[in-house]
């Protein structure tokens, strides 16, 4: 009886010590920041995407207070990503494709610029279907520190 809960265990073991094969369909893209600071974080579970936001200090000034007019000098970045499963936790998920990197700058009048570089989001035209919403849905995220 001993022999046969040894050789059990010894197979589970041996099982565990397996190398799985990689799944290399998967990239996974870090963004760097540089001097921005990471202020809130989405997910849209219909599109598999999620989002993070980065900004610098006169961006944290304007979204933590609410104003609707942006202090000159807002930077503020909203970087959005592809999905995917976590293959080392069950029922987690990692970014992975990187979809877009959004821009929005506040010149010293005030005045707000959207940029968007290497994304889903533009038409064969390369242009955004419309700017202010998008500076509007940026600029609608709150920090969350």
């Amino acid at each position: 009886m001993n022999r046969i809960i040894f050789m059990l265990l010894g197979g589970m073991l041996l099982s565990n010590c397996v190398d799985k094969q990689k799944n290399d369909s998967y990239t996974r893209v870090v963004f760097d920041p540089g001097a921005l600071k990471f202020f809130a974080s989405s997910v849209n579970k219909k599109q598999e995407t999620m989002a993070a936001l980065y900004g610098n200090d006169k961006a944290y000034q304007t979204l933590s207070k609410g104003d609707s007019i942006s202090a000159a000098g807002t930077i503020l970045r909203l970087v959005t990503w592809r999905y995917h499963d976590n293959p080392q936790y069950t029922g987690g998920t990692i970014n992975g494709e990187l979809l877009s990197v959004e821009s929005v700058y506040v010149n010293e009048a005030g005045k707000a610029s959207y940029e968007l570089e290497a994304s889903a989001l533009q038409s064969e035209t390369n242009e955004v279907a419309d700017k202010q919403e998008r500076i509007k849905y940026i600029m609608s995220y709150k920090p969350v520190f």
